[in-house]
């Protein structure tokens, strides 16, 4: 049988994919470089081609991990089905509830706290950072859909983001609160937003093609 070949970048994809199923799944600590690469099936001199150690591969994977779930979440949230606010923040929390409960086996592992605390910060942030471009999209339609001027909409996205970000973190060093109720955080937003929050319940908005 012909042996496939691929590139560089290819084969190191399928390591970090194949060690980020690995750590959900298993966690950190049962996890080992020879398990990841029988997943993958290749040699361990090639996973150190690519990487240093299982905690180099730890943090590559958490990045990939990050990068997947604000793909996954910006689609929720510019879904071009006509939905109200309320729907696409309750369908993005749901999302996240489900992502956040895998991710915590790996941060609650025996894993050295500081650099999971600082791994959880950074990939927060950048995920954060991410959103704000999508949620002040939808915030100008709303904006369109309303005739309600709103104040400088990027600045207000990213409020309304990492207002978000500190509810999930709360006051945990590592980890995430359990999630905050969909109407409690539509209520917070409208409050933010300055609207009223049956305008988030029941205005229905349509993402136009290549709006966003």
């Amino acid at each position: 049988m012909m042996r496939i070949s691929k590139s560089p970048h290819e084969r190191k994809q399928e390591i970090i994919a194949a060690a980020l199923e690995l750590f959900l799944s298993q966690g950190y600590e049962k996890t080992s470089v020879s398990m990841i690469v029988d997943h993958v099936g290749v040699a361990q001199g090639l996973f150190y081609y690519y990487f240093k150690s299982k905690e180099d591969v730890f943090q590559e994977a958490m990045r990939f991990y990050t990068d997947r779930l604000a793909t996954e979440v910006i689609g929720e949230l510019l879904a071009p089905e006509a939905a109200s606010i309320f729907e696409r923040v309750t369908a993005v929390i749901t999302h996240l509830s489900t992502m956040f409960e895998a991710s915590d086996l790996v941060f609650n592992s025996d894993l050295n706290t500081g650099l999971v605390k600082e791994i959880d910060i950074q990939l927060s942030y950048y995920f954060s950072v991410t959103l704000i471009e999508p949620v002040a999209a939808l915030l100008s339609l709303l904006e369109e859909k309303t005739g309600r001027a709103l104040d400088d909409v990027y600045q207000l996205a990213a409020f309304v983001v990492f207002g978000i970000f500190g509810l999930l973190h709360g006051h945990n060093d590592i980890g995430h609160q359990r999630m905050p109720e969909s109407m409690m955080v539509a209520t917070l937003l409208a409050r933010t937003i300055g609207v009223d929050v049956d305008i988030l319940l029941k205005e229905k908005i349509e993402i136009p093609e290549g709006r966003v």
